[in-house]
């Protein structure tokens, strides 16, 4: 009976192992996938900026643009009488 238990909680170590393999495979795996998404995004947007004919001051001046449209409004803290 012993025996049998021991044999059991082996084969259970052993599966352990097999299993965290596994596990960090697929996780290097997710992080390569990731890695490419973002490179490709990258080179998207690297694309869509170098189509644009203006200036690297226009550019800036767009990006600004689009910030500041993003940004909420200040609010006004103090209270009107």
């Amino acid at each position: 009976m012993r025996e049998s238990r021991e044999s059991k909680i082996d084969r259970l170590k052993g599966e352990l192992i097999k299993a965290k393999e596994k596990a960090s495979e697929w996780q290097a795996r997710v992080r390569d996938i990731e890695r490419q998404i973002t490179e490709q995004e990258n080179l998207t947007i690297l694309q869509a900026v170098r189509s644009v004919a203006a200036s690297p001051e226009e550019l800036r001046d767009l990006l600004d643009l689009i910030r500041s449209a993003k940004e909420p409004p200040a609010m006004n803290l103090t209270k009107e009488e």
